[in-house]
């Protein structure tokens, strides 16, 4: 299932969820601190050594889907049951959620290759697509699924060897385009093994399959295959611990929708070939949006670009979820997460159009074609609207200033697989003043915020401003930091636990 993601920059959510029986949040605050960085690492498969990604973090005890989906909108995303919020003025990258895409020439291009392989083994054989003996098995009718995907900015090779059957090569290439652009979304599933024809079934069965985040030992074989093959991530650093927390555990309850083929909450999406996981998807599906949180991929399919394949089918899903009645046509988006302007591995997200990205300082969303010049002039932006400095300006006040390390931006790869020693080795710092691009100043909140917060106490939800963590000097001050951070997301839905 699939949605087209929406072309326009508005992300209000009109679904038909009554908003007055929205879960309530729990978010405990922890703090302000500084990090270090998989993206900008010296050696691949490790993290940087300066601690100079900086951000704000809070842990989720629950989360309601519509929260969360407010979250987003200011700039947080989640890894396991971690919440964080980067601050894009200390920042190396600019950090910005990508919006919503239709596919290119060449991504249909890769479904089109997909669909082939599948219904009638076109590339079998070909390094990339699948293992001899996978290729055996289904010649010989043994009836398996697949599961495939890639994401993270992970999109390999595509394989460009000469199709099999060389008469065909170019036959109608220009209507099947067409015919491609014309409704994409079909082309999505016309390699699902419930498209095949009885009298003449597709020589691979691939199917692809939805279901609530959870762990599987399979799972955790792919995911550590991925790791170490993929990001050369030594065998050590990846734990069953790690996988559990990184991308099975989730705040987010699976909740009802006005549709029933359809539930928000966290999934995991598993793309089976003849019957082997080749590959999933963690996303998490909100009203309005569909998230995207992290692709496994198995190498022995590297030609097949599955990081691409899995997004146009998570953009479908956006279509499909809307088709439903979830929210308002032409309101919903796919959300690809932070976007490094700097970085080789998140430009990628640039090739899906059009897309929105996320304005620190104000929180809209900006155009990309508006917010491409500012980002290759300057690889720190907080406003798409004011011009950055001049290079010279910039230049002088670095050569002024005491030199420092050069920040980094905060873990959302594959390093966050081992997420305990990560917080461990978090280094706490003051909450900035001026505040964060995007956030409000904790000692000037708005009234009407502070008398719709409430606080969790001894099992007794409190009026934020009658509580007992109100009257505590220290305790006040996270609240306030988390407050100013979560601005009015959680306004009235949001209880805050000081762990005390």
């Amino acid at each position: 299932m699939a949605s087209y993601a929406s072309s326009t920059a508005d992300s209000t959510s009109t679904g038909t969820t009554d908003e007055m029986n929205e879960p309530l949040s729990i978010l405990q605050p922890l703090s302000y601190s500084a990090n270090s960085c998989g993206y900008c690492a010296e050696v691949k498969g490790a993290r940087s050594r300066a601690k100079s990604s900086k951000s704000y973090g809070a842990w989720a005890h629950a989360l309601s889907a519509g929260t969360y989906k407010a979250l987003l909108d200011r700039g947080w995303r989640r890894s396991g049951c971690y919440m964080y919020k980067p601050d894009m003025r200390n920042t190396c990258c600019p950090h910005l959620d990508a919006g919503s895409f239709k596919p290119s020439r060449s991504q249909r291009q890769v479904l089109a290759r997909f669909n082939a392989f599948v219904k009638t083994g076109e590339r079998d054989g070909q390094p990339g697509w699948g293992t001899q003996a996978s290729q055996e098995a289904s010649t010989s009718g043994t009836s398996r699924t697949a599961a495939a995907a890639e994401k993270g900015g992970n999109d390999v090779a595509m394989g460009e060897a000469v199709p099999a059957k060389k008469k065909d090569k170019g036959r109608g290439k220009g209507k099947a385009n067409q015919a491609e652009a014309a409704d994409w979304g079909e082309s999505v599933h016309a390699g699902d093994w419930d498209r095949s024809p009885q009298d003449e079934p597709f020589k691979h069965r691939f199917e692809f399959t939805l279901e609530p985040a959870s762990y599987t030992d399979e799972k955790f074989q792919l995911f550590k295959r991925y790791q170490m093959e993929v990001h050369e991530e030594p065998a050590s650093k990846v734990s069953e611990k790690g996988f559990r927390r990184f991308l099975v555990d989730t705040p987010l309850d699976i909740e009802p929708t006005a549709s029933p083929d359809h539930s928000y909450g966290s999934h995991h999406g598993l793309w089976r070939l003849d019957g082997r996981l080749i590959a999933f998807a963690v996303l998490d599906l909100l009203p309005g949006a569909v998230s995207s949180v992290y692709f496994v991929w198995d190498p022995d399919y590297s030609g097949m670009s599955l990081g691409k394949l899995s997004a146009l089918r998570e953009a479908q899903m956006v279509r499909e979820m809307e088709k439903a009645g979830l929210w308002s046509e032409g309101s919903g988006r796919y959300m690809m997460g932070f976007y490094i302007h700097t970085c080789p591995k998140m430009r990628y997200k640039a090739d899906y159009q059009p897309s929105f990205l996320l304005e620190p300082d104000t929180n809209r969303y900006v155009p990309w074609a508006q917010c491409k010049p500012l980002l290759d002039l300057s690889s720190r932006i907080l406003s798409f609207t004011d011009p950055p400095p001049p290079a010279s300006s910039v230049a002088a006040a670095t050569t002024s200033a005491h030199p420092v390390a050069p920040p980094t931006p905060p873990p959302e790869d594959a390093s966050m697989a081992h997420l305990d020693d990560e917080m461990d080795e978090d280094d706490e710092a003051a909450y900035p003043s001026p505040p964060p691009p995007g956030c409000l100043d904790p000692h000037e909140l708005p009234k009407d915020l502070l008398i719709e917060s409430f606080v969790l106490e001894k099992r007794t939800l409190m009026p934020l401003l009658l509580s007992s963590a109100w009257h505590d000097p220290v305790t006040q001050i996270e609240v306030r930091e988390l407050l100013a951070t979560t601005g009015d997301a959680g306004k009235g839905k949001l209880a805050i636990w000081t762990g005390r």
